[in-house]
């Protein structure tokens, strides 16, 4: 079974989170980003895992990556 992986049931952890993230920071804006940022969170992993061969050190990688350009996209078009 291809998802019991530890790389993916990482991915999928960290889509929750960024789901969760997203619906908490929607509380503030008012536009609900949860299911935006679990689908980026798992096409990142889905591109690190079946294009690289991405273990779950790369997995986590490419989240934190992904959880800062979210970061820094806001922060700049907030501004």
């Amino acid at each position: 079974m291809i998802f019991l992986q530890t790389n993916w049931i990482i991915a999928f952890v960290c889509a929750f989170v960024l789901y969760g993230a997203g619906k908490t920071e929607a509380r503030e804006a008012g536009r609900n980003a949860g299911l935006l940022w679990a689908g980026l969170s798992i096409a990142v992993s889905a591109l690190l895992i079946q294009f690289f061969g991405a273990g779950w050190i790369l997995v986590l990688v490419g989240q934190a990556a992904l959880f800062a350009g979210i970061g820094i996209f806001r922060a700049m078009r907030d501004k």
